[in-house]
Order: C-alpha cells, then structure tokens, then sequence
C-alpha cells in the first residue's frame, strides 16, 4: 500500500543543498541504460522489489523518459562515469511527483538520497514551484525516514 505525500516549496524544512565529493548533473535521454541498472540494484531485496529484471527496469525508466519527466529537476549522483544515487521527477496533474529515488546498493545510508533528494527540491523551488508530491509504500523505513527529514506530510488521497 503506497502513502501519499506532499512537501511544502515555500517552506522547506532543512537549509542549503548538501556539497559532496562527486558530480551532481541532470538526467538526460543518454542515461536510459545507465538508470535501469541502477534502479534494479537499488530495489533488489527491498519492500518495492518484485523478482523485476533488468529488462524490466529499462521499461520502466523508458516509461518515464517518455511520460512526463521533468529532466531539469531530475538529477543523478555520478563518480568516475558510475551512477550512484538518482531522484526522478515527473508532472502529474501539473504538480512535480517524485517519481523514484534510488541509490546504489553499496552506496546505501551515505546520504547520497539526502543530497539529490534536496536538490531536486531546491531546483524545483528556484523555478517557483509550490510544492511537490510522491508516494512511499507503508514499510519503507528509508525513504519515510529520508522524506520527514525535508519536511513531507501524508496527505489524503
């Protein structure tokens, strides 16, 4: 079961994007294959995983490429050419939906979701947004962790 939220723009919760030591870039259309294998490895043995592939993930970030993505505020952690954390942003009703936040397994609670999570915000935020939305499913302790830490509110749908 998924609990929506929503994130208040105009009132963020925490100060300035975190700085690291790795590139902070935006997604483009080049990183389709890039993004599926990362999205695989950070769902595998997670509460969102469901015995998906490989193939499976490429159509699911083929699904977003195509859809509504919001590439200037989608951003991607990268060191060395090698994709480490990721948050997608789509339009959904005209809102910003945080499509997906992943990170690489080995790369897991670093903070690297942290970072590209307040930077997708913030990048939203610059461009006048109001607020953005997204859904977790009941159980994932990470991202509802993460989530509270930038100020998210469940919201009824």
């Amino acid at each position: 079961m998924k609990v929506h939220y929503e994130i208040d723009l105009t009132n963020l919760a925490y100060g300035a994007p975190i700085e690291v030591d790795m590139s902070l870039r935006r997604i483009g259309q080049s990183d389709h294959g890039a993004l599926a294998r990362l999205m695989l490895d950070a769902y595998v043995g997670t509460i969102d995983f469901d015995d998906e592939t490989l193939d499976d993930a490429s159509n699911e970030v083929g699904w977003w490429l195509r859809a509504a993505p919001m590439l200037d505020h989608s951003l991607v952690l990268e060191r060395d050419g090698h994709l480490l954390s990721a948050v997608l942003v789509s339009e959904r009703d005209l809102v910003p939906f945080i499509a997906y936040v992943m990170t690489d397994p080995d790369h897991k609670r670093t903070g690297l979701a942290d970072v590209v999570v307040r930077a997708c915000l913030h990048s939203l935020r610059s461009t006048g947004g109001q607020r953005v939305e997204f859904a977790i499913t009941r159980g994932n302790t990470a991202s509802e962790r993460l989530f509270a830490r930038v100020g998210a509110r469940p919201v009824a749908t």
